[in-house]
């Protein structure tokens, strides 16, 4: 009686404290940001698509909660579910959703699968893991009740899947008696902070690191205009191209005009631009395999983040790029060589907005804070020459889990290509088979340790899970 009694108390406190939470949580939401006003919309016309020869499915297209959606589900489905999640689409309005890339493949294995163009454009993952969810409801209320769902993607997508998959209900409970009442609590949760239940996950080419992706930008703009000595400022100056950008280039590069043009990676560095390579380096995971190679075919792509205010075009309310405290590198050494310390010296200090971003209770940030929460199966794959969601999003990733003790659900892999996300069809089907032999088996795969700058380092590193062919494949090749 004492135990029974026990648990009503306990349940009476954490509804009280879920009522609590959610009042403050509508309190907390924070200043409105352009992004809340701003309209979107979708062309029902391009939502209908074809079956596939020789795979006979059911398919259905339309619209829920203002997000266009596709699903498939083939005639032999095996009761499970793939979400897919794609990447950002830019700052227009409309709406689009595509097929995921390994569609045949889902369907020939018997699986189903769901795809949203999310309900909004622009960097809204909140949007994206709000739209997947509701998604998996509608799937459950108008199609049938999935055995298992997993969920995959690609770049912000992979934002989406690590926001989502640490929303309640996704909870490891203890077994026993406290187990099923921390599954029950857990349910309860979940429904107010509108997640979903999934089994497991498999981004690729994803920004695990959440607000770090946008340090990163920031980190390589104001450190291009230190090593050039050109004094930034921020705000940015409405002549930003003129008094800051071209004056950088000029400082950095022999023909510095070749990086604003059709061929940038034409652009030769100079002895200062250099160590904006060397900078950009460490920052993207260290020393690795086509890292010094890629930057050539990043280097325009990341100017063109320069002069940002900081509000990732309009989503959060103020400034949330910080650099207060970094010790900025230029090698592996963690002492300070003369040129650290100038660059330490002269580059602009600033910090974050109070408030921006803010943590709600129960609900998502802005940009969704990935916390390495982890409760289910994730292998995360990315390429080590990607500059633009680099590399060290695995690693900040990873890091997260081992700091929550959740590092035995977390399997990292490198692939060996320039591209962002430029993975082959073998790699993509490797992964994919191996998540669902874990979920099925409780095997853990393989996987690459991330975390050992030596490892890392190492010429050969990436090649234990490329497969196939890709565009730049031939630039680094393994043996």
């Amino acid at each position: 009686m004492r135990s029974s009694g026990s648990l009503r108390v306990i349940a009476s406190l954490f509804l009280g404290l879920l009522l609590t939470g959610s009042a403050w949580a509508h309190r907390s939401a924070g200043p409105p940001v352009p992004q809340d006003s701003r309209e979107f919309f979708v062309d029902e016309s391009k939502l209908p698509f074809d079956e596939l020869p020789g795979l006979p499915s059911t398919r259905e297209w339309g619209i829920d909660h203002g997000a266009g959606f596709r699903i498939e589900v083939p005639d032999d489905w095996n009761g499970d579910l793939i979400m897919y999640t794609h990447g950002f689409r830019g700052e227009g309005a409309e709406l689009t959703v595509d097929n995921p890339p390994l569609r045949a493949y889902y369907l020939s294995r018997g699986f189903a699968w769901a795809a949203s163009s999310y309900s909004a454009n622009f960097y809204d993952v909140r949007a994206g893991v709000e739209s997947t969810n509701s998604l998996v409801r509608y799937f459950r209320r108008h199609i049938a009740r999935p055995d298992r769902v997993f969920i995959t993607g690609f770049s912000m997508g992979g934002h989406v899947i690590g926001a989502a998959i640490e929303q309640f209900p996704n909870f490891r409970c203890p077994d026993g008696r406290r187990g099923r009442l921390c599954r029950r609590f857990a349910r309860i949760l979940g429904r107010f902070s509108g997640g979903v239940k999934y089994d497991g996950a498999a981004p690729a080419c994803g920004v695990m690191g959440d607000t770090a992706l946008f340090d990163y930008f920031g980190d390589f703009s104001y450190g291009a205009e230190a090593l050039a000595g050109v004094p930034s400022q921020f705000p940015p100056p409405d002549d930003y191209i003129d008094s800051i950008l071209l004056p950088t280039l000029f400082a950095l590069y022999e023909n510095p005009l070749e990086v604003l043009g059709a061929n940038p990676s034409s652009a030769v560095l100079n002895a200062q631009g250099e160590k904006l390579r060397a900078l950009t380096t460490i920052r993207s995971g260290g020393p690795r395999p086509l890292a010094d190679f890629s930057f050539r075919f990043f280097q325009q792509l990341l100017f063109s983040f320069s002069g940002s205010d900081g509000t990732v075009s309009g989503i959060v309310s103020g400034n949330i790029y910080d650099n207060i405290g970094r010790v900025f590198q230029l090698d592996t050494d963690p002492a300070l060589s003369p040129d650290e310390q100038a660059l330490n010296d002269m580059i602009l200090r600033i910090a974050r907005d109070p408030g921006v971003n803010r943590s709600r209770f129960l609900k998502l940030e802005r940009i969704p804070i990935i916390r390495g929460r982890l409760s289910i199966p994730v292998i995360s794959i990315h390429t080590l020459g990607d500059l633009f969601v680099p590399f060290s999003m695995e690693q900040i990733y990873a890091r997260e889990a081992i700091a929550r003790g959740r590092e035995a659900f977390l399997v990292s892999r490198a692939t060996r290509a320039v591209g962002h996300c430029e993975f082959s069809p073998e790699e993509l089907i490797e992964t994919f088979d191996d998540l669902i032999s874990w979920v099925d088996t409780g095997v853990r795969p393989a996987g690459d340790d991330i975390l050992d700058p030596e490892t890392v380092a190492d010429p050969l590193f990436g090649c234990q899970f490329s497969r196939g062919t890709t565009a730049t494949r031939p630039f680094a090749p393994c043996p």
